[in-house]
């Protein structure tokens, strides 16, 4: 890939994270006007389901974000295969508002938590896929790299295999997402 069609991709790319990270915001059911202050938890009390989604999304983003920039960093692929992979990895992180929203709304439905972390699950697959590219172009990349990607995916499609009996449970595994930064910087060499 050229170095002008890198930089491309990678302010195309910092938009549409901004835009997953911040749409979601627009749907929280603000109280209207004259709200007295005694009365604050009834009326903030419709907000903590969409706040608690838009916490969790905006870290899973974060964290996908981050995964993707170190990507970019090596990538080097000329072909117009991983430009495409590249365009629906994005297009996933585009359409995360949605269920977001769907999520914020009824988190505890068992479709609707099933297909939040199903959406996640098929973002950090994309995400994984994205990265044996870059590791089999350049074979002496260590495999290492895979492992926060991986821990990821394997995450959020356990969770979405949970989903559809004990949505709690699922929003619970979604903590272990935590292990992939930190198997990152442990297990991971530092790239320049």
């Amino acid at each position: 890939m050229s170095s002008f069609l890198a930089r491309r991709l990678e302010v195309l790319s910092d938009i549409m994270f901004g835009v997953a990270m911040t749409v979601p915001v627009y749907s929280l059911p603000l109280p209207g006007p004259g709200v007295r202050l005694a009365s604050w938890y009834p009326v903030l009390r419709p907000m903590l389901g969409p706040l608690a989604a838009l916490g969790c999304s905006f870290l899973f983003t974060g964290i996908f974000w981050f995964s993707h920039h170190r990507r970019l960093r090596l990538t080097v692929a000329r072909t117009r295969r991983f430009l495409f992979v590249s365009f629906a990895f994005l297009f996933l992180i585009v359409l995360l508002p949605a269920s977001t929203v769907l999520y914020g709304r009824d988190p505890f439905v068992p479709w609707v938590a099933t297909l939040y972390a199903a959406h996640l699950a098929v973002i950090a697959w994309a995400n994984a896929v994205l990265w044996v590219a870059v590791i089999l172009e350049q074979p002496s990349r260590p495999w290492q790299l895979l492992i926060g990607p991986v821990i990821l995916a394997a995450v959020f499609l356990l969770a979405a295999l949970v989903g559809p009996h004990a949505p709690r449970l699922a929003a619970g595994l979604w903590l272990a997402i935590i292990m992939a930064p930190l198997a990152d910087a442990r297990l991971t060499p530092q790239l320049s």
